[in-house]
């Protein structure tokens, strides 16, 4: 696998948590974990396929980085391209995962679900990704 270009951070109030929900919902396997100084975690790197994110546990000293439960809102979110989006979908609607747009078809002719994890993250799986020149 090459390295990634771009690699998604997150941050959660409880990590330990979102890296088990993350793994038993959408099937992302912890590839590296990091214990924070202070408990918690202070890195992760989880895969899913040739996709790479990373987390941490909230930390007081980064007002900058918060767990979506600390926001009214969110902002981003995390796209994935994922291999059977239809057993995808499956899996995270059956084991808890909040689907907030069933699957779709793009203009380009993506197929794509979105879903919120356990703190509010925001998370969108499809079947391509279409770059455009």
């Amino acid at each position: 696998m090459s390295t990634p270009r771009v690699v998604p951070f997150l941050r959660y109030q409880d990590a330990p948590a979102a890296i088990e929900w993350l793994g038993k919902v959408f099937g992302f396997q912890p590839a590296l974990t990091v214990p924070g100084p202070k408990g918690g975690i202070g890195h992760a790197q989880l895969r899913l396929g040739d996709a790479v994110i990373m987390l941490a546990s909230v930390r007081s000293g980064e007002p900058y980085l918060r767990s979506a439960l600390d926001l009214p809102a969110v902002s981003q979110g995390v796209f994935v391209v994922v291999e059977d989006l239809q057993s995808h979908y499956e899996r995270a609607s059956a084991r808890g995962a909040e689907i907030v747009m069933e699957i779709e078809t793009t203009p380009e002719g993506i197929r794509i679900y979105q879903a919120f994890d356990l703190e509010g993250q925001l998370w969108a799986f499809g079947d391509g990704f279409v770059v455009s020149e």
